[in-house]
């Protein structure tokens, strides 16, 4: 099986604007300055404002798998 195909079967379903907030939010626990971080943040809080409780969850634990172990936990 390629990878991709792999991927895509143990990938949960995830939409777009979810993805587009995971990566937000591994970018924003990771910017190299508090401006840059700031910034980010206010696209993490457009972003999950349009999902729901499960959609951000996933994309916590999808952000936290980008990074390491960082916790984004409490930050919704």
């Amino acid at each position: 099986m390629e990878r991709e195909e792999r991927d895509m079967i143990t990938q949960p379903n995830i939409t777009d604007t979810e993805s587009a907030l995971a990566l937000a939010l591994a970018l924003a626990v990771t910017a190299p300055s508090d401006e840059e971080h700031e910034e980010v943040l206010g696209y993490v809080n457009q972003l999950a404002g349009t999902l729901t409780t499960e959609e951000i969850e996933r994309a916590k634990e999808t952000a936290e798998s980008l990074v390491g172990r960082v916790s984004v936990e409490g930050w919704f």
